[in-house]
């Protein structure tokens, strides 16, 4: 199983809470659109295309070996949650120009808040979905 080290993890997250915060203060859709790039390139082409987890490794070249780990296939799971509701955000404020354009963009604001402070929305739905998942093929 393919690992990334936490602290790449908690980059992308802090990146995602500022990128999303800023776009609703200041109801800039351009900004949201660059947030959608972002983490549809991180998605896409893994961590090298993703500004926050660059930063880390290039810039402040931290050991990551002795990092704890997160399976590569959480992380996935809760970019691809997150670049469908800021899609849908975007989209939203393309062609309409009301509050409610902001709710998706904040749904992905407050999960990756919570992620920082220890719990994963995410995970915890991808937990469920594979028993559900398990417990549908076990009673098949």
């Amino acid at each position: 199983m393919k690992e990334i080290p936490v602290t790449l993890v908690k980059a992308n997250q802090t990146m995602l809470v500022g990128l999303t915060i800023l776009s609703i203060l200041l109801q800039s859709s351009l900004l949201l659109g660059l947030t959608v790039a972002i983490v549809y390139g991180s998605l896409l082409f893994g961590q090298k295309a993703n500004p926050a987890m660059l930063f880390i490794t290039k810039v402040i070249k931290k050991d990551l070996s002795t990092d704890d780990k997160e399976a590569v296939v959480l992380q996935r799971f809760n970019q691809t949650i997150a670049a469908v509701l800021l899609t849908i955000g975007f989209l939203l404020s393309i062609i309409w120009s009301h509050w409610g354009v902001w709710v998706p963009v904040g749904m992905v604001t407050i999960a990756a808040s919570i992620a920082l402070m220890g719990f994963c929305v995410g995970c915890y739905m991808y937990y469920q979905y594979k028993k559900i998942s398990h417990e549908r093929r076990k009673s098949a």
